[in-house]
């Protein structure tokens, strides 16, 4: 299961950098941002999380290939959520006054 939903990540990856691709040569479309937005989110969403999976020795395997891979799926969606996160932490400082 955990393959096939890494599978799926990079699937939605790769749909989400062609979306900006088709963007940047077809000129703007609010689809395109809307795929490309999406497909990183679902991407990072998918992607599996187990902490378990990378105990290992120090000896390079095949799952130092695999958190590279997560970097690079996870850190655009990061990228777009981080002004969200501050803007909504900004609102909560507000709430009391």
């Amino acid at each position: 299961m955990t393959f096939l939903r890494m599978l799926l990540s990079v699937a939605l990856f790769i749909a989400a950098v062609l979306a900006l691709v088709g963007l940047f040569l077809n000129g703007f479309s609010w689809l395109y941002v809307a795929i490309a937005v999406g497909g990183f989110l679902l991407a990072a969403w998918v992607w599996p999380s187990d902490p378990k999976r990378y105990r290992c020795e120090n000896k390079l395997n095949a799952w130092d290939w695999l958190e590279i891979l997560e970097l690079v799926i996870v850190l655009p969606a990061q990228i777009i959520l981080w002004p969200i996160r501050f803007i909504l932490s900004i609102g909560q400082l507000f709430d009391g006054v």
